[in-house]
């Protein structure tokens, strides 16, 4: 044999150990791997038995002709080759080779082929079950589309639309297939159209759009506000957004914008708007270029006159006539309802006292002629206060306390004229001590005494309630209701002792109508900004529920919002301790301040009392809006879970709405007039008969 030949040979012998060594890495490599992470094989442990199987074969069947090939080549001893070479011995390969196809055909029918078929059942399943879910989504969103309230528009990248939702039709009066193809130009207001656009390009740059404003044209030509969102897609090159309607929000808001700064009764803005507007003002003249604001301050003379002898009815819808006059002076003036008959005329840009002047004079005698209301010939007079900035102040408070300086003197004159203001106006600073002089012997004398008026359930006339109102009887102006004195009284020294005798005095009373058999009622009491200055209140409270014996349960106390201005941290922890001890507390006058909203859900209220200024607008020929508004005050007092009373009821119409509204109790003078205790006590001693009866036995018993 020649060296090449021998060379050939002995390549050949060594190949079949390579193959071992690589069948012996394989194995080696199946080993590690299984034995490092066993939870990986078990999805694919069918395929490696399969591999194990035939690396097995591989490695004995080459080692077989390694060694029978190596011996005749000089690699091992020759005798292995006599052995190998055994026909008996040389038939074993194919035997493996037959045993391991038999294997591998074994695992392949017993395990490969059941694994295969569940494993492509639940493909199948799995397949079926997406598809459906994927079916009943698309079944959802075209349902959601076709029944959404909310307006949903798609479109291309150029603004045309490419599908519309049927709520189109309810929104803006058009129909899918009007707006198909359609630009949205065509249909947006054309003041929000660039918005619009600005908006689109911010989507597009992948920013999601929410919240924005823009407002559509309805066909029949009304203008409908939208709030929208939307997103861009880029693979579908496509825009989707959802349009709200803010109608009904936008007429809510302004409701409540309303309440806030405008007087309900006359429509007028109120001592808000005043505020705000005199602040902006003074801020816009502020400095080297400073410019003067004249203001007026009006207050009609002889107007609780005619409340007293005509009713509320009357000298409210006076009070609307007199705020017509006003208005129509001047489109150059703004005028203000500062509650009860005062109201005040700003004159920007105006500091000549002569032009001032003329114009209130002016004012003054556009009021004094004859005033035609429900069938009454009515004549009043006014009074006026002038005081200019910044010479008689440079803030809104001076400026206002000066004008009321100025409008006191005027009617302390007599009335019927105006005072432009002087500084020798502090001098009635004098007169208020004066006052407050008399309130010292008033309360000393014991010259006070409690009138009380009855509160009634809606539902069946039956009183439930009573509020406690003080009077002055004055040893020569005889019983003087509160409006005479009970501001000054507010800021007397006597103003704590006196809120004491009127608490201790209610509690009494109440607890001795319990003590003679009579139906248990609710005592309502109306607290003094001082009793929360004073910090004697909770146990000013105590001592009265002490010493009179009425359960606490049985008391209300009455809050205005001046009492809090300035002090909500002290007011709300002196309230939340009342409450917890089981005593009701109402919120006096309700939608008359600025704060009245926002207090309702700070304050541990258990009742709100709707002002006679929203009671006396409804009656059977009253709007829809005059209604809603006393509507909205029940609703938000029954979803807070507070009791709602109505203050001012006056005719059986008012009642009948009222109570057809859900509004759980009434008070006023179609009920009873405040009455001194013995009468409300024959009162309480009369038997329940239905509303028109128990009329008609109040009045007998009030004269």
């Amino acid at each position: 044999m020649g060296p090449r030949v021998a060379m050939m040979s002995l390549a050949a012998a060594l190949i079949y150990w390579v193959i071992i060594s690589v069948w012996l890495a394989v194995l080696a490599t199946v080993c590690i791997a299984f034995a490092r992470n066993p939870r990986t094989f078990g999805a694919i442990r069918l395929l490696l038995s399969v591999i194990v199987i035939d690396t097995l074969r591989n490695i004995v069947e080459n080692l077989y002709f390694g060694l029978y090939f190596g011996g005749q080549y000089g690699l091992f001893p020759a005798s292995i080759v006599g052995v190998l070479g055994n026909p008996n011995y040389l038939i074993l390969p194919k035997v493996m080779n037959v045993v391991a196809a038999c294997a591998v055909l074994g695992l392949l029918l017993l395990r490969w082929l059941p694994l295969a078929s569940k494993e492509r059942a639940e493909a199948v399943a799995d397949i079926y079950l997406k598809n459906e879910a994927l079916i009943q989504e698309t079944e959802e969103r075209r349902r959601l589309f076709e029944t959404s309230l909310d307006l949903i528009l798609i479109t291309d990248r150029k603004g045309l639309f490419i599908r519309v939702s049927p709520s189109s039709l309810a929104t803006i009066g058009y129909r899918p297939d009007e707006m198909i193809g359609h630009s949205g130009a065509e249909f947006i207001y054309p003041e929000d159209l660039e918005g619009t656009r600005r908006e689109m390009k911010l989507a597009r740059e992948g920013q999601y759009t929410s919240n924005f404003e823009t407002k559509y044209v309805h066909k029949n030509g009304q203008v409908v506000p939208l709030a929208w969102s939307g997103v861009w897609s880029e693979p579908e090159q496509k825009h989707f957004f959802f349009g709200r309607d803010m109608t009904e929000q936008k007429i809510a808001e302004e409701q409540l914008r309303r309440l806030a700064h405008y007087d309900q009764l006359t429509g007028l803005p109120n001592r808000t708007s005043l505020h705000e507007d005199l602040n902006q003002l003074f801020d816009e003249h502020a400095g080297a270029l400073a410019r003067p604001i004249s203001i007026a301050m009006l207050d009609l003379d002889g107007f609780k006159d005619i409340n007293d002898t005509l009713g509320h009815s009357v000298g409210d819808r006076l009070l609307q006539e007199v705020a017509l006059r006003l208005a129509a002076v001047s489109n150059e003036i703004r005028v203000y309802r500062l509650g009860g008959d005062e109201f005040v005329m700003v004159l920007r840009d105006c500091g000549d006292p002569l032009v001032v002047a003329e114009v209130v004079d002016s004012t003054l005698k556009r009021l004094a002629k004859q005033f035609e209301v429900d069938d009454h010939q009515l004549f009043i007079a006014a009074s006026a206060g002038i005081a200019i900035a910044p010479t008689h102040g440079p803030n809104v408070d001076d400026l206002l306390a000066n004008a009321d300086l100025a409008l006191n003197d005027a009617k302390a004159s007599g009335g019927r004229i105006y005072r432009l203001y002087v500084p020798t106006f502090r001098a009635r600073a004098k007169g208020r001590r004066e006052l407050d002089s008399e309130l010292r012997r008033a309360c000393a004398n014991e010259e006070f005494v409690l009138y009380f008026q009855p509160q009634v359930r809606s539902g069946d006339g039956i009183v439930t309630g009573a509020e406690a109102l003080l009077r002055w009887n004055h040893p020569e102006r005889r019983i003087l209701a509160p409006g005479a004195f009970i501001d000054a009284l507010g800021e007397s020294a006597v103003a704590i002792e006196t809120s004491r005798w009127i608490l201790s005095e209610a509690c009494k009373s109440a607890a001795l109508w319990r003590a003679k058999g009579l139906p248990p009622i609710r005592m309502g009491v109306n607290l003094f900004p001082a009793q929360f200055r004073n910090g004697t209140l909770l146990q000013d409270v105590e001592t009265a529920l002490s010493k009179s014996g009425l359960p606490p349960e049985a008391l209300e106390l009455e809050i205005t919002e001046n009492i809090a201005l300035g002090r909500e941290d002290g007011t709300l922890s002196a309230l939340r301790a009342l409450r917890s001890r089981g005593i009701g507390l109402a919120f006096d006058d309700f939608g008359t301040g600025y704060a009245s909203l926002s207090y309702l859900t700070r304050y541990p209220l258990t009742r709100i009392k709707i002002d006679r200024s929203f009671v006396q607008k409804i009656d059977v020929q009253s709007g829809s809006e005059d209604i809603a508004i006393v509507r909205s005050i029940i609703v938000m007092g029954r979803n807070l879970g507070l009791e709602v009373i109505a203050e001012g009821v006056e005719t059986t119409a008012q009642a009948d709405i009222l109570r057809a509204e859900g509004c759980h109790e009434l008070q006023g003078f179609l009920f009873s007039k405040p009455i001194p205790s013995e009468m409300f006590e024959k009162l309480l001693m009369s038997s329940p008969p239905d509303a028109p009866e128990r009329n008609i036995e109040i009045s007998r018993l009030v004269g």
